[in-house]
């Protein structure tokens, strides 16, 4: 998978076009041709429709735009205010430590005992000097090495992640799963990010989910192959293993992985019930909420309902269910208490309960989700 800088103003399609070059749906090269019609069949191939796809209906101009108009209004405001409480928690672990109660004052009393039993011929005036100094130094030293411990614990999370997928996953490229390259390709122009993220199929014992992570230089994407069968083996559906992609795509252009963002939230966690039980989830909410809207700029909003149902019927089912009637159902004749009940399950979920995403996506005027 090409990996190198994106020239923006290329779309990759036209591209292929233009060279005549491309693969078939088995991976398998196919020679130059100038033929119109032979072209469209590999662009088909790899996954672009030629009704839709040739020329692109969208574009990275019109496809930013619209997701600048429909990101969540509440999810800079809550990055903003979680930056805050990121402040106030390194202020409360300071303040801990001028009152005694924390690692800092443990340490004191260890070198004054130290110090006391191996310093002889000192006044008392000259050793707590001594103590300050040396308190002073590991204090600065303690600061300092704590946050880079903590970016390092991270970093290494984050590579212990990546390691997993070069160790147990199939990287999706022209040979394994090409339709699915395609796509990558297309949203990558589109949401006109510099590097293609890489993107892994493993299976994972039936469940069905995606995420996205981040190491220094990269962005990578799992697609459960759980999801992947859909388009390959169940229904030969590949619109919702499209839409999955593309809403994992936006968590990267709108930067919800690298560290410098998640950085906060292990800060917040510190403090506790407002950081780590209220704002932490509202935010992940709302992330979600913004992700989809990305999807939707992405495929048109292709495969979206479909995408839902799976998530709530699973895999085999989802085909089934009428959208409609599951929204009715999931909201009618529910009593004060039950609805109450529902609420605090959302108050404190990392995703938007299945009820308010599906009305949220299928909202015409594509406004904000309903966080609580």
């Amino acid at each position: 998978m090409d990996t190198t800088n994106y020239n923006m103003e290329q779309n990759p399609i036209q591209a292929a076009i233009d060279t005549g070059s491309g693969s078939d749906a088995y991976g398998n090269h196919t020679a130059s041709n100038s033929n119109t019609t032979h072209v469209t069949e590999k662009l088909a191939g790899a996954g672009f429709t030629p009704g839709s796809m040739y020329p692109p209906p969208r574009t990275p101009q019109t496809v930013r735009a619209e997701i600048k108009r429909t990101r969540h209004k509440k999810e800079v405001p809550l990055y903003i205010l979680l930056i805050l409480l990121g402040f106030i928690a390194v202020g409360v672990i300071l303040y801990q430590e001028t009152q005694g109660e924390g690692v800092l004052a443990e340490l004191r009393s260890l070198i004054e005992e130290f110090l006391a039993d191996g310093i002889s011929g000192l006044e008392g005036t000259d050793l707590s000097t001594v103590v300050g100094i040396v308190l002073l130094t590991i204090g600065l030293i303690f600061g300092i090495g704590s946050l880079i411990a903590l970016v390092v614990i991270m970093l290494a999370a984050m590579y212990s992640i990546y390691a997993d997928q070069m160790s147990y996953s199939i990287r999706v490229s022209e040979r394994n799963f090409p339709e699915i390259y395609a796509k990558v390709k297309e949203y990558t122009w589109l949401l006109g990010l510099r590097k293609e993220p890489e993107v892994y199929v493993q299976q994972m014992n039936g469940e069905l989910n995606a995420f996205t992570a981040w190491v220094p230089g990269k962005a990578f994407i799992q697609l459960n192959a759980e999801i992947v069968d859909l388009a390959y083996m169940e229904h030969k559906d590949f619109e919702p293993v499209y839409f999955t992609m593309a809403h994992e795509m936006g968590h990267i252009y709108l930067h919800h992985v690298q560290i410098y963002y998640t950085i906060w939230a292990i800060l917040a966690n510190f403090i506790p019930v407002i950081g780590s039980n209220v704002l932490i989830p509202a935010l992940s909410r709302s992330r979600e909420y913004s992700s989809d809207r990305v999807a939707q700029a992405l495929t048109g909003g292709v495969g979206q309902e479909d995408c839902m149902m799976l998530l709530a019927a699973g895999r085999h089912a989802y085909k089934y269910v009428d959208t409609g009637d599951y929204l009715r159902n999931i909201t009618a004749n529910h009593n004060a208490i039950e609805r109450f009940a529902r609420w605090c399950t959302n108050l404190v979920a990392s995703h938007p309960i299945m009820p308010f995403r599906v009305r949220a996506i299928l909202d015409p005027s594509k406004k904000s989700g309903r966080l609580l």
